[in-house]
């Protein structure tokens, strides 16, 4: 697997402490960890920017995730349909910069229209839609509300969130549910 030139500049810059004038610095850290759903580049990474005390004032990170606000506007999600082949060949164009996806292109692609009509099925957009108008705190929570069992719901949700349709968010003792959209435009190539 080729390396990303952009992760190993990324990686070279760890411990950097770079002055910023009047006293204030940045420090730059990344280091590699496992990879995993919440940091699937296995990459951990923060920017920080510090008083002249020494004290945190900025920062940018993935330590941890970012709760979103209360109401979301949300956004059709543009979804893509072309045979595995071209998905490969388009995947491979992008990471070598010989294409650049334009603004409105599909970030999220199926190789075939039957297996998106399996993810985004009646029962999956009503549930969506349930999310969406709810804002369940929780897997439970939203079990109660459809009256569908948490196993099940469980299932369909990672499904979901494989495509990135719905985001789980872990809070405390529980995850809770986020629907991305509820409306799709579909492009078949």
């Amino acid at each position: 697997m080729r390396e990303d030139s952009g992760i190993d500049t990324l990686l070279d810059l760890h411990d950097q402490v770079i002055e910023q004038g009047q006293g204030y610095w940045l420090k730059i850290e990344a280091w590699r960890v496992e990879p995993t759903n919440q940091v699937p580049h296995g990459i951990r990474y923060a920017l920080t920017l510090h008083e002249p005390s020494g004290q945190r004032i900025l920062g940018y990170d993935n330590a941890h995730a970012v709760k979103p606000p209360k109401k979301l506007t949300m956004k059709a999600i543009v979804i893509g349909i072309m045979p595995q082949e071209k998905i490969r060949a388009r995947m491979l164009a992008i990471a070598r910069g010989e294409y650049r996806p334009k603004p409105g292109d599909p970030k999220v692609w199926f190789t075939s229209m039957k297996s998106l009509a399996e993810v985004l099925s009646d029962d999956n957009r009503a549930l969506l839609k349930v999310i969406s108008e709810t804002q369940p705190e929780s897997i439970t929570a939203l079990a109660e509300a459809t009256g569908r069992k948490p196993s099940n719901l469980s299932r369909t949700l990672k499904t979901l969130s494989n495509y990135g349709i719905v985001d789980m968010q872990r809070e405390k003792r529980h995850v809770r549910p986020i629907a991305k959209a509820t409306e799709f435009r579909i492009l078949t190539a």
